[in-house]
């Protein structure tokens, strides 16, 4: 069964061009810190509203997520 992932380092990389922390990635995806901190640390597999918060950043869903089988 396929699973999708987040490319991490891509999502590092939009945190480092901003200068933000994870606390203030997750303020401008609309979620949750502890949320955005277990997707990133691997703890946790991107729902619908860790999508949805890409989109509101404008970044493109096929460079942050990974079909991961």
């Amino acid at each position: 069964m396929a699973t999708l992932g987040v490319n991490v380092a891509v999502m590092r990389r939009v945190m480092e061009q901003h200068g933000w922390s994870e606390r203030e990635l997750a303020m401008h995806m609309d979620l949750a810190y502890s949320y955005v901190n277990r997707v990133l640390g691997g703890k946790r597999r991107p729902g619908a509203k860790f999508v949805a918060g890409t989109l509101l950043l404008g970044l493109d869903i096929e460079e942050v997520f990974i079909i991961e089988k």
